[in-house]
């Protein structure tokens, strides 16, 4: 699993990078006011949502992924990150560590159980009245047809257990369906990339 994540690492920000590029700009736009705050990047990969944010002025950001691969992409920088080689469900941090969590594009490609176990997770770490950021997938009435066929094309290349999760994920009505209402409270919601993609931000009940 480890060399696929190896061989995807070299190309990921190559590939990706027009894709990712304005979609990380919103993140940054959503967060601009929380400079001073304390700010985890849960799946980070090659770490270039946190790289953004500390070029606009952000102090306290950490991030983890399990992927060796793509951390040493990550620690290529001058960046004052603090980077950890973790299990998003299960990482090594006090109670109530973080003012906000972010995820992007991580949560389609995970089982049930796991998406559950990563609710509970970031529930446990987000302080009161922490903040959520999730960017994945929607799939709906403002969706366009053209917009998800091209994301199902996408994700239908990953196969395996990636796609059997994807499809799982857009079948529960995608963020909706995995972030528990009696945990967390939607507070705004915008879209990008043809409005295919949910920037949604939650708060901690």
């Amino acid at each position: 699993m480890e060399s696929e994540y190896s061989i995807a690492a070299k190309l990921y920000d190559p590939l990706l990078y027009f894709f990712m590029r304005s979609i990380r700009k919103a993140v940054l736009n959503e967060l601009l006011a929380y400079k001073d705050k304390a700010v985890l990047d849960l799946c980070c990969g090659t770490g270039n949502q946190m790289k953004l944010l500390a070029k606009y002025g952000f102090t306290n950001l950490h991030c983890l992924d399990l992927s060796p691969s793509m951390l040493e992409i990550a620690k290529k920088s001058d960046d004052q990150i603090s980077i950890y080689h973790e299990d998003a469900t299960q990482t090594h941090f006090e109670n109530e560590s973080f003012d906000i969590i972010t995820i992007s594009f991580a949560i389609h490609e995970k089982d049930r159980t796991t998406q559950q176990n990563l609710m509970e997770e970031i529930y446990r770490l987000l302080k009161d009245n922490g903040l959520l950021l999730a960017v994945d997938f929607v799939f709906d009435e403002r969706t366009p047809i053209m917009s998800k066929m091209g994301v199902r094309f996408v994700e239908s290349l990953a196969g395996g257990d990636h796609y059997k999760s994807f499809k799982s994920y857009i079948q529960n009505n995608g963020l909706s369906g995995v972030i528990p209402s009696d945990k967390f409270s939607l507070v705004k919601n915008d879209r990008s990339l043809f409005k295919s993609v949910s920037l949604s931000m939650y708060a901690k009940e």
